[in-house]
């Protein structure tokens, strides 16, 4: 990886390097961005980029937010706007990972439960996604206690309809409750 001058040289490395980026790499540019101290939003035109390109952007920012929760928190509602956006891959159900991973956003907090009790109780949404979805469920409901019981009658009805491993989990969630 060279050695990155500026803003713009550094998206152009990315929009570049991304498609056959390893972790090692994306480990680099992590470090480039919380170092640098670059804006997420200076980069989030990536996400318009071909789909792998923008899918690999969506990886490297749930690395930054494992690196530093904050950087990705603070980029997390201009990056929710830009969701609805993204067409040629589900960028929004990125959001239970980063949700998980950073938090959310009190502006977001609304917005964040109708999605998350949408992709619990969708068919078609996969379990990686829903377990995300309970974890942060459960988080939010220690603040907004009304939502335990919903919560709870959802991952209920869930708990059979997976692995066992699915199972496991939800159980798990249901004593957090």
């Amino acid at each position: 990886m060279a050695k990155v001058f500026s803003k713009n040289a550094f998206y152009h490395e990315l929009e570049n390097s991304l498609l056959g980026s390893t972790a090692e790499q994306r480990k680099k540019w992590v470090t480039c961005i919380l170092e640098g101290n670059l804006n997420i939003q200076d980069l989030s035109n990536l996400l318009f980029a071909e789909k792998k390109v923008a899918m690999r952007f969506a990886w490297l920012l749930s690395e930054v937010g494992m690196s530093n929760p904050n950087t990705l928190h603070k980029a997390l509602p201009s990056l929710l706007k830009l969701s609805s956006q993204i067409k040629h891959f589900p960028f929004s159900e990125s959001f239970a990972n980063y949700w998980l991973i950073a938090g959310v956003p009190l502006e977001n907090e609304a917005t964040a439960i109708d999605y998350l009790f949408k992709w619990l109780i969708s068919a078609q949404t996969n379990v990686t996604i829903k377990g995300r979805a309970m974890n942060v469920l459960v988080h939010l409901s220690n603040k907004y206690p009304e939502l335990k019981t919903e919560l709870k009658l959802i991952v209920m009805d869930q708990k059979t309809r997976y692995t066992s491993s699915f199972e496991k989990r939800v159980q798990k969630i249901i004593n957090r409750l």
